[in-house]
C-alpha cells in the first residue's frame, strides 16, 4: 500500500448528493478555497476559520465533522484551532495583515483560557515591530496571569502579633477611663474565646 506523501491533504471524497446543487457547489468551492489558502500565515488562518465556521453553519447537524475528514483529512480539533483564531482575531484582520505573529503563537493566544489582556498585549508588541513567536506568546500569557493573580498577604506569627497587641495596649493604657478597663478587658476576653472556638472544634472534628 503507497504511503500518503507527508504534508498533503487525505481527500476521501465527501458525498455532496444530499445536498441541494447550489449549496453543494457553494461548499466545493470553500474547500477548494480552503485548500489554497492554508499556508500558515494567520491572515490566511483567520479567513480559513471564518469559511470554516459559515460551512460549519450551512452543513446539518452532525456533516461537518465527515466533510472535515472527507475533504482535508482533519479532525474537529484541526478546524477548531483556525476557527478560534478567527472567532479572536477576526475583527482585526486588517491589522493583522503586517503583524509578525507565528500560527502557533496565534493558535496559543486564541485559547479560550487565555486572558484578553495577553493578546492585547501581544498585538501591540507585534505593532512594535517584535516577531511574536510561540515561546514569546507563553511568556505573555505567563506574565498577564500573573499580574491578575492576586498576591498572598504575608502571614506574621501569633506570637509576634500577640506581642504587638500588647505593645500598643500598653501605650495607651494611662489615657484610658479607669472605669471602662473592666469592660473593655471582657471585651478582650470574648475576642479572645471566639478566635479559639473554630480552631479547637476543628480539632474535635478531626479526632472524631
Amino acid at each position: 500500500m503507497a504511503r500518503q506523501p507527508k504534508g498533503e491533504l487525505v481527500v476521501v471524497g465527501f458525498d455532496y448528493s444530499p445536498l441541494e446543487p447550489e449549496m453543494a457547489k457553494e461548499v466545493r468551492e470553500t474547500a477548494a478555497r480552503i485548500r489554497e489558502k492554508v499556508k500558515k500565515t494567520v491572515q490566511d488562518i483567520i479567513e480559513v476559520g471564518n469559511d470554516l465556521r459559515a460551512v460549519k453553519d450551512s452543513l446539518p447537524h452532525g456533516q461537518f465533522n465527515a466533510w472535515l475528514k472527507a475533504e482535508f483529512g482533519w479532525g474537529e480539533r484541526m478546524a477548531q484551532n483556525f476557527m478560534s483564531v478567527a472567532d479572536r482575531f477576526g475583527a482585526k484582520t486588517e491589522i493583522i495583515a503586517d503583524l509578525t505573529i507565528q500560527p502557533t503563537a496565534a493558535y496559543l493566544l486564541a485559547a479560550p483560557s487565555v486572558p484578553d489582556e495577553a493578546r492585547q498585549a501581544a498585538f501591540e508588541r507585534a505593532e512594535a515591530g517584535e516577531k511574536i513567536t510561540t515561546s514569546v506568546a507563553r511568556e505573555i500569557v505567563a506574565e498577564t496571569r500573573k499580574k491578575k493573580r492576586p498576591r498572598r498577604q504575608k502571614t506574621v506569627p501569633t506570637e509576634k502579633l500577640a506581642m504587638r497587641l500588647v505593645k500598643v495596649l500598653d501605650r495607651y493604657r494611662e489615657r484610658w477611663n479607669q472605669k471602662e478597663l473592666a469592660e473593655f478587658a471582657r471585651h478582650l476576653r470574648e475576642f479572645a474565646d471566639a478566635l479559639e472556638k473554630p480552631q479547637s472544634g476543628g480539632k474535635k472534628r478531626g479526632k472524631e
